[in-house]
């Protein structure tokens, strides 16, 4: 043991205090890998993270939740019975769960009655501190009690959705304060009722079952007494809603971080092999003078696993932050919509998977070089690394590695082709894996192409060849590195744009009419509430308007899950109505059908031509599927059905926008400021105001939500692109550590400092050209890839289109490349000749 100590204090310790550099340049990407993990496996679910955490604050110990079908609520007395009837149920409790406009913000809205208490979760402890206080009755009809996140006093008095309120209390606790981060306003049922326009309904009721009450046949009583007119699901159901509201994003993220996890695993690799190669000859130097293979194994690839831990766990703060940025770059909510605060989310595996990547990835790259050290004689060995690195890869190694390189490039088309859903996205995985393979098989040529851009730089250029030529390894890691920055960025960013166009491109047919009445603004939908009836006859009379078409949009419960139906009418501009084939359209204006986007007809399985059941308030109604289109993904997906039905089966008679078109010679300006008037005093139900905006408007709001969906992935995909610059910086500065001797040597044979400089830049130009070439041909197909696995896992057809942006990923590439061999040039410029020769 004691022996074992020495040895270690006399080698492994020595040589990372006479080589710092080297060392904190190994363990610079080793923390940059491990923060990349974090960051992008911490932001991957906070989405959905964030809503669980408020859903399970709210409904707390509750084991059932019986939810309204559609936005217009369930009958009030349907908690009644259920509190009759149920004998196994101990606290039934009403729920009003909507979004109110506090300062422009939207601010979630729950209201219940005293039963709250009953539910042993955040919500009953944050308005605990109300219950206790003397406050009286009369007061809690026009009285909010408020978190401390929305920066409101006591006493204070504020319209909300047009209904004057008084905040009766700020609660100000730890358990009001984790509750969306304080930002929510409770009140009490009938007030909650008037400030979201459903009096005598409710969003949705909690049951809490008996100890020991079997929670099955609790939900069987349930559902008999409910008998369709609502759904009975699991309390945390609106967590999986906005899981598969957010697949899109979801989807493209999960692509990112599985690319993320083969690129920071080869980043660790390529810097731990030459690491080690450069320990080359001190290791031959103790070997030959008696130093065992084992003993010398095994010291390595302890401080390899040690290096991995401790570069992971370093990481992991770093990759907390780049997370958290990511978050807090997410634009807020519109206001009209339910404002669920995002917070960062670390899963309790991704510093373990990060930490763990990092040790395998150094462990095995040390493994590989000390087998290429130890399989040599001590003598052999000891030659300089440059000359032992000169020997071109040959033999069954690189037929083996072209042969399942190969062999994985066509497997990931074939997974892309076969595979549906989420698990298709292994083909990015499989696609990376396959073309690092056939780059290794292909080293030899790669480094003879770099040799040969290496001449154009005359005298250095000559040299920087001759240098390539005796270390084509190194020059082969460098030059994938480069092109693994440029293929990321290209494949990503590409596929990531494209599904952006495609998904906006979805839209077509929204900015057709020239202005929309609208029950919310032009950033959501308008699901509601019913428009007045008048309004439609009164914006008919508007001077320049020809044709007013009504419409409506619902949220609707299917089960679990939950979409957004659209009602149309003759002469509805939607596109639905453009993309559906005409006598889809025709059939479904007609009452006999349903139209359904891809990502809805995923969520439900079903096709054309099967048959939909849907749970209505009205009891269940069966509709077949006349056609599926692309459509962007909102909630689980959209449909359409005739005005007319939707109004029926629902309970919703009535618009909640009106399509307004105008005349060729008429004036927008005039025809605007008279909708505007019109609609200025009008009340609606709730007392939200009416918006009237154009169809322009409206098309660029949806487009802009779209993209803000898509910026979430992209900068995901920034940090990967920066991992990967600082990863091909400290390469070249490696490059240049394990150079030091021989630039000495060439110093003292008489090269000047600019000489050395330059053709250290030359070495570096010739790298990053031949880099470049094999990471736009990789970033080019992978672009085409990440397309067909957006495709298939989101359920829109994402339309291939070379992006300007894959430019600028080379140019960053190339510039990287130069700025990163100028400092290491400068320096090795001034080095001192004599310590140099004696580095090693």
């Amino acid at each position: 043991m004691l022996a074992g100590f020495t040895r270690i204090r006399l080698l492994n310790i020595r040589e990372i205090r006479t080589h710092r550099l080297r060392l904190f340049t190994s363990l610079a990407v080793v923390i940059v890998s491990s923060a990349l993990l974090v960051a992008v496996l911490g932001t991957f679910g906070s989405t959905s993270e964030s809503v669980r955490a408020f859903n399970n604050a709210i409904s707390g110990s509750a084991d059932l939740e019986v939810a309204a079908i559609a936005d217009s609520g369930v009958d009030q007395s349907l908690a009644g019975q259920i509190r009759r009837d149920v004998d196994g149920a101990k606290a039934v409790v009403p729920m009003i769960r909507g979004s109110v406009v506090v300062d422009e913000s939207a601010i979630p809205l729950i209201g219940s009655d005293q039963r709250v208490t009953s539910l042993s979760g955040s919500l009953r402890s944050a308005v605990q501190q109300e219950n206790s206080a003397s406050i009286d009755i009369d007061r809690l009809r026009n009285g909010v009690f408020v978190g401390p996140g929305l920066g409101l006093d006591v006493g204070q008095k504020l319209t909300v959705n047009g209904v004057d309120v008084e905040v009766l209390e700020v609660v100000d606790n730890e358990q009001a304060a984790g509750l969306n981060n304080g930002r929510f306003l409770f009140a009490y049922l009938d007030l909650a009722q008037r400030l979201v326009g459903l009096e005598g309904r409710l969003d949705s009721i909690l049951i809490v079952t008996e100890p020991g009450v079997d929670v099955g046949s609790v939900r069987k009583q349930v559902e008999e007494i409910v008998d369709g007119r609502a759904v009975v699901v699991d309390p945390d159901f609106r967590a999986k809603q906005a899981e598969v509201a957010s697949s899109v994003t979801r989807d493209a993220t999960l692509l990112v971080s599985l690319v993320s996890l083969v690129i920071a695993a080869f980043l660790v690799f390529n810097t731990m092999n030459m690491a080690v190669a450069s320990r080359r000859g001190s290791l031959a130097m103790i070997r030959a003078l008696g130093a065992k293979r084992s003993h010398l194994v095994g010291d390595m690839l302890g401080e390899a696993a040690l290096m991995g831990l401790v570069g992971g766990v370093v990481g992991i703060p770093f990759g907390i932050l780049a997370g958290r940025a990511v978050i807090a770059s997410l634009p807020d909510p519109p206001p009209d919509t339910v404002g669920t605060v995002i917070n960062y989310h670390l899963p309790g595996y991704a510093p373990v998977v990060a930490v763990l990547a990092c040790v395998i990835a150094c462990v095995a790259a040390t493994s590989l070089a000390a087998r290429s050290v130890f399989s040599v004689s001590p003598v052999e060995a000891m030659a300089p690394v440059e000359v032992s690195d000169a020997s071109r890869r040959r033999g069954p190694v690189v037929v083996i590695a072209a042969m399942v390189g190969v062999a994985g490039l066509i497997a990931s088309w074939v997974i892309v082709a076969t595979v549906p859903g989420r698990p298709a996205i292994l083909a990015g995985v499989v696609y990376l894996v396959g073309a690092l393979l056939v780059c290794f098989a292909l080293s030899n040529p790669l480094t003879w192409l770099v040799v040969r851009v290496a001449r154009w730089f005359r005298g250095p250029g000559q040299l920087a060849s001759v240098n390539t030529e005796r270390a084509p390894r190194r020059a082969w890691a460098t030059l994938m590195t480069v092109a693994v920055a440029i293929a990321v960025g290209m494949g990503t960013s590409g596929a990531l744009d494209n599904l952006v166009s495609s998904m906006s491109k979805s839209l077509d047919g929204l900015g057709d009419p020239d202005f929309y009445v609208s029950s919310s603004s032009s950033a959501s939908l308008p699901l509601g509430p019913i428009l007045p009836p008048s309004i439609r006859g009164e914006a008919a009379k508007v001077p320049g308007v020809t044709e007013v078409v009504g419409g409506q949009w619902a949220a609707v419960n299917i089960g679990e899950s939950r979409a957004n139906v659209q009602g149309l009418e003759p002469g509805s501009r939607a596109p639905f109505m453009r993309k559906a084939t005409p006598e889809s359209v025709e059939q479904v204006l007609a009452g006999n059908g349903i139209l359904l986007s891809n990502v809805l007809a995923r969520v439900l399985d079903v096709g054309v031509g099967d048959t939909v059941t849907l749970a209505t308030p009205t009891g269940p109604h069966d509709v077949i599927v006349r056609d599926t289109v692309d459509y962007v993904s909102v909630d689980s997906g959209v449909a359409a059905l005739s005005q007319q039905q939707l109004g029926e089966w629902f309970g919703r008679e009535g618009d909640t926008y009106l399509q307004v078109i105008t005349a060729p010679d008429a004036d927008p300006e005039q025809v605007q400021k008279s909708l505007e008037a019109l609609v200025a005093e009008v009340p609606t139900t709730g007392n939200k105001p009416i918006s009237v905006y154009t169809g322009a408007e409206a098309l660029a709001a949806t487009q802009a939500t779209v993209q803000q969906a898509g910026s979430f992935t992209v900068a995901i995909q920034w940090i990967v692109a920066g991992a990967a610059a600082i990863a091909l910086l400290n390469t070249l500065l490696l490059s240049v550590i394990e150079r030091r001797r021989e630039l000495g040597v060439l110093r003292a044979m008489g090269a000047s400092r600019k000489f050395i400089s330059r053709m250290v830049l030359a070495e570096a130009a010739a790298v990053a050209v031949v880099g470049a070439l094999v990471g736009v041909v990789l970033g080019a197909m992978m672009h085409l890839l990440s397309d067909r696995i957006l495709s298939v896992t989101t359920s829109l057809t994402v339309i291939y289109s070379p992006r300007p942006s894959a430019a600028m990923f080379v140019a960053i590439a190339v510039a990287l490349c130069l700025v990163g061999a100028f400092l290491p040039a400068v320096r090795a410029a001034r080095m001192n000749i004599s310590e140099s020769i004696l580095n090693e």
